[in-house]
């Protein structure tokens, strides 16, 4: 695979567009859900979002670990009989 690599000219062009954005940055200003009191209707629905996202959240890392929980579990059950019958018959050359 080969390896991308910048010639001296993009390097200078990125380092330029790099200095330009930054020098060109201004200050941003927190939305009034932010820089206002949390006790209004908008604080309250900020605060209920939080605890949704949390909640999907939650949910989701639960549903990986069971399935995790769930491919261990099978990985331990004992051969089924009729895989059991096939490696006899076959012998050792099997795979």
């Amino acid at each position: 695979m080969k390896m991308l690599t910048l010639s001296k000219r993009d390097s200078f062009v990125w380092v330029v567009a790099g200095l330009l954005a930054t020098a060109l940055m201004q200050d941003a200003d927190a939305c009034t859900a932010c820089m206002g009191d949390s006790t209004g209707p908008i604080g309250e629905a900020a605060n209920g979002a939080i605890f949704v996202m949390l909640g999907v959240l939650a949910l989701v890392l639960g549903l990986i670990s069971l399935a995790g929980y769930s491919l261990v579990k099978r990985a331990n059950l004992p051969i089924p009989p009729h895989v059991e019958l096939v490696r006899s018959i076959a012998g050792p050359n099997l795979s």
